[in-house]
């Protein structure tokens, strides 16, 4: 009856252990960066989420003072300058609740640190102003206004008033040639609006 194990055993079991130990420890590694990635990749998924429903929030909460001589509805239609959306919102912005001035643009702008679709809030009838960059990946704005005047409804490419709303806005960002938007900044924001005309 033999007891214990050759030399020669013990290297072959110990280099099998080492080998399932490498394995096992690649394993967990490449678990890992997997991990590292999906985490990236749902942190700019709800960072694009966040930006799109914080445009919907603003522009859904836009408003008209006409009888306080308020500020215009005024969206532009990118024909002899750049895109942009410009209103009075009570929703929430990072200037508070309250009315508050939102102007949604394209930033190409060296002078200022923000890029591409920003969004510039200043208090109405205050001091208060702050920037924020949405995405610097968007290059340019598609904006429609959904008007239902007269009982006749189509889209229409500006609207600048101080006393009719559109009954929507539809906003659809904009790639540079050869760039890709992440896909939900690839889809139209639909908003509609609650004192449309």
């Amino acid at each position: 009856m033999r007891r214990g194990m050759t030399l020669l055993e013990l290297i072959v079991g110990l280099t099998v252990t080492a080998l399932v130990l490498t394995t096992g420890f690649a394993a967990a590694a490449a678990i890992g960066d997997r991990r590292g990635q999906l985490e990236t990749a749902m942190d700019a998924v709800a960072r694009q989420a966040t930006a799109r429903a914080e445009i919907m929030s603003w522009v859904s909460g836009a408003t008209l003072l006409a009888d306080e001589g308020g500020p215009q509805f005024r969206g532009l239609d990118g024909v002899r300058q750049d895109a942009q959306l410009t209103f009075l919102t009570t929703s929430p912005t990072p200037l508070g609740a309250g009315n508050v001035i939102v102007r949604l643009y394209v930033d190409r702008d060296d002078a200022t640190p923000e890029r591409g679709l920003t969004v510039a809030f200043a208090e109405w009838r205050g001091t208060a102003t702050t920037r924020i960059e949405l995405d610097p990946r968007v290059q340019g704005l598609d904006i429609r206004y959904l008007s239902s005047f007269q009982f006749r409804s189509g889209w229409l490419p500006s609207w600048i008033s101080s006393t009719l709303m559109p009954a929507g806005v539809e906003l659809l960002p904009v790639a540079a040639p050869g760039d890709t938007l992440p896909p939900l900044l690839r889809l139209p924001i639909l908003v509609p609006l609650r004192r449309g005309a």
